[in-house]
């Protein structure tokens, strides 16, 4: 007697949980990138675009992707890693780049350091296309991830 009214006691219990869950799916929590000239590129979601993230120089921490499903997640890493290392690099060629126009802006005429100048422009050109190649590759990985994050999202 028990045993039966524990079966229906817990079909209930099941049935309202499922009702009062809200649901998530691809209309309202889909993921996105986003560009605006002034805010520049965000991770947005939904319909409403909701920001979730603002994509800068170096990679935002977004805790939709770290927690989603091993493909999403695996390429969220993937992105952090090389977005992180390549604004990294993208710093060091702005180093260079400085430290080249700042042996111009001394008393020294440029003749007095022309190897030097050019030297530290092309090492500085080097690490810009090496930061900006990593960057690219960042936001195919992040593309990726929102790829494999929407495509468990339910219809």
């Amino acid at each position: 007697m028990i045993r039966p009214l524990i079966a229906v006691l817990l079909l209930l219990a099941a049935g309202s949980a499922q009702a009062q869950a809200p649901a998530c799916t691809y209309d309202t929590c889909a993921l996105r990138l986003r560009n605006r000239f002034w805010t520049g590129i965000s991770l947005v979601q939904g319909g409403d675009a909701r920001r979730v993230a603002r994509l800068g120089l170096f990679a935002p921490h977004i805790d939709l992707l770290a927690s989603a499903n091993d493909s999403a997640k695996t390429h969220y890493l993937a992105f952090r890693t090389r977005q992180n290392r390549g604004g990294a690099l993208l710093l060091v060629s702005a180093v260079f780049a400085g430290a080249a126009g700042g042996l111009l802006s001394e008393q020294a005429t440029y003749d007095d350091h022309k190897t030097l100048f050019w030297s530290l422009l092309s090492v500085g050109f080097v690490f810009s296309v090496w930061g900006g190649a990593d960057q690219v590759s960042a936001r195919d990985q992040l593309q990726q991830s929102i790829w494999y994050y929407n495509r468990g999202l339910p219809r």
